[in-house]
């Protein structure tokens, strides 16, 4: 009778084991779902950072598909509108901003922080293009020197580009290790 108790309980103690390194070793797509919600789940911020890495290397097919399936009246539709075309170029970038404005108040607060940066970087974006659009004028003779500036600036800016996707991966990283411990 203990024997029969040991193996079973030996028994549930490896189910247990294994259902839990077969959920934490399976990938997920974005978290929770294909494309983000406002639903308030362990996964809710890591879905959303991977689907915003997601769009930040996606194409034009890609962000086209998305903006098809997802619609604009619920709140968290209008955030995932806002970063697909945040990465889109600067022609959608005043209407991404908008989204962002507009969702942001309605998202769950611990998701508020990472909309709120998003929605920064957007809109510093959006400044150093209006920067460069308004001295584009005075360029139109420039010589060499001018063509180098612009090459080390845009050098500067794919670094930026790199450095904050690179802290994007490891928030994804960190929120799964958190994940991974409930």
């Amino acid at each position: 009778m203990v024997s029969q108790i040991r193996a079973t309980l030996v028994l549930f103690g490896m189910m247990a084991l294994v259902g839990c390194q077969s959920l934490s070793g399976e990938p997920r797509q974005y978290g929770c779902g294909d494309i983000p919600t406002y639903a308030d789940n362990v996964c809710l911020v890591d879905s959303w950072v991977a689907f915003g890495l997601e769009a930040q290397r996606g194409d034009d097919e890609w962000r086209d598909e998305v903006l098809e399936r997802v619609g604009q009246s619920r709140m968290d539709q209008k955030a995932v509108r806002a970063v697909v075309l945040s990465w889109d170029g600067p022609g959608q970038w005043a209407q991404a901003s908008s989204f962002y404005k507009a969702a942001i108040g309605s998202a769950p607060p611990r998701l508020q922080p990472l909309l709120q940066q998003w929605l920064n970087e957007l809109e510093e974006r959006r400044q150093l293009y209006a920067l460069r659009g308004s001295s584009g004028g005075s360029r139109v003779n420039v010589g060499s020197n001018d063509t180098q500036a612009l090459k080390q600036e845009n050098e500067k800016l794919k670094q930026q580009l790199k450095e904050m996707s690179d802290k994007l991966e490891a928030l994804t990283d960190i929120e799964r290790t958190i994940n991974a411990r409930d």
